[in-house]
């Protein structure tokens, strides 16, 4: 089955000013110097609960147990004669940048590198200076002195070696080449596996004026900074085994002859159909057989029936021909179990397993005999 992932987007709003006041008419007086003396706050939410769609999102994301990390990356200082201040890096933390009034000459990938520096380190060697719980009415940072700060999101219930991984990112429209790898941290819903990106955030900031942010605007300084969450999603996906327990086993005078029980395996989603395989184990013996089918859409609701196993052979459980049921666990052990008893009727018979594997640059399927098994030609 094909898979769709949603790739996490790699424009970046990680500038101070985000999400902050509306610009001031020109004309207005020029706001008082920076104190950096003064303490800041920041909030941070987990989506802009005001675009509809992501009602939806933050439905799900909130089973996901997402916790927010805060890391100071670099002090303040100032700089004598100007309304401005430079970053002084904290301890482990070396980045390139020099001072708040060279922000507005970064680009988003600037940002993004810096970031990137900056997670490499705190989730390294840093430790956090704060951690709170996602909140839809966002989480607070209070008392902080000016500087440079971390945001790091993660899942509160994974180990560090589960939180962090390397996402491939989407190659912007119109540009060619391999996907760029970045580090991003992890949290997971039963159905989704998010991905933040690290967001850098400068206390104090000022908000964007006519299209730039610069600490010659007119606009105030502010204190408490507020921003959300970047992140994107990827469904997850489980197994199934399927279980199947022969009690007895038809033998034609002394010969043995394999026996083939075939299954049908459909996934239900929100009403749709997400899955629908079929797969088929074979004995030459009484005893347990196995077949594990992959790639189900996690929280689909698997329904497996037992479609043919001959008419010497009765199923017994579940009994009178009945379907097993499962709902699929990313990451865990989902199994249904089915059991047969020979039943006095001799037939000769036997099946051969196929797979059917889907060619993308050609956008066709192909059918072939499963590899471990003998016989059968290549048909398209």
């Amino acid at each position: 089955m094909r898979k769709r992932w949603i790739y996490l987007c790699t424009a970046l709003i990680l500038l101070a000013g985000a999400c902050m006041t509306g610009a001031v008419t020109s004309g207005a007086a020029p706001a008082d110097p920076v104190d950096l003396e003064a303490e800041c706050s920041l909030t941070v939410r987990p989506v802009d609960l005001t675009i509809p769609e992501k009602q939806e999102y933050w439905e799900d994301m909130q089973n996901a147990h997402i916790v927010l990390d805060l890391y100071k990356v670099a002090g303040a200082g100032k700089v004598g004669g100007y309304d401005t201040y430079t970053f002084v890096p904290e301890p482990g933390y070396s980045l390139d940048i020099s001072d708040y009034s060279v922000l507005q000459e970064l680009t988003a990938e600037d940002w993004e590198d810096l970031a990137q520096k900056a997670a490499e380190t705190a989730l390294q060697d840093g430790k956090a200076l704060e951690t709170g719980e996602a909140s839809e009415t966002g989480t607070s940072f209070d008392s902080l002195s000016a500087g440079l700060y971390l945001v790091v999101a993660r899942g509160g219930d994974l180990e560090p070696s589960a939180y962090t991984k390397m996402m491939k990112q989407e190659v912007p429209e119109g540009e060619t080449g391999e996907p760029e790898e970045k580090l991003v941290t992890i949290a997971n819903s039963a159905r989704y596996e998010y991905a933040f990106t690290p967001q850098l955030i400068a206390l104090p900031t000022k908000g964007e004026y006519e299209g730039e942010i610069s600490t010659a605007n007119p606009l105030p300084w502010v204190y408490g900074a507020e921003v959300f969450l970047k992140s994107g999603r990827n469904p997850r996906y489980g197994s199934l085994e399927i279980v199947k327990t022969l009690r007895n086993y038809e033998s034609v005078e002394g010969i043995i002859e394999p026996v083939t029980f075939i299954f049908r395996v459909v996934g239900m989603l929100d009403g749709e159909e997400v899955y629908n395989e079929v797969d088929s184990i074979t004995f030459s013996e009484e005893g347990n057989g196995r077949t594990r089918l992959e790639g189900i859409p996690a929280t689909a609701q698997v329904t497996v029936t037992e479609e043919y196993s001959g008419i010497s052979y009765t199923q017994v459980i579940p009994p009178d021909n009945g379907s097993q049921s499962a709902v699929i666990v990313a990451d865990a052990d989902n199994s249904v179990t089915f059991e047969n008893v020979y039943n006095e009727h001799r037939t000769h018979g036997h099946g051969i397993k196929n797979r059917f594997v889907y060619h993308e640059a050609e956008d066709t399927w192909g059918w072939y005999p499963d590899p471990e098994q003998q016989g059968g030609q290549e048909a398209e």
